[in-house]
């Protein structure tokens, strides 16, 4: 398992504003890779690769409303 962690610079938020943060990056040297935004404002976002190819996004608002949550499968 392999772990990074790096801040980046202001982008644009789900909330719509440009916001700083940091980047959370995990691969199981298998497959599966994950990465997780959390920008300085509370906002979040993640994306997961599976080992099948699927993949899970999810972007949350820093008021804690999912914008999205969807699963796209692999082929």
């Amino acid at each position: 398992m392999t772990a990074t962690v790096s801040r980046f610079e202001p982008r644009m938020a789900p909330c719509g504003h440009q916001r700083a943060g940091e980047r959370f990056v995990s691969e199981d040297l298998q497959g599966l890779v994950t990465e997780e935004l959390r920008y300085d404002c509370g906002c979040a976002g993640s994306k997961e690769d599976f080992h099948d190819g699927s993949v899970h996004l999810m972007t949350v608002h820093h008021n804690g409303r999912v914008l999205t949550d969807e699963e796209l499968r692999g082929e």
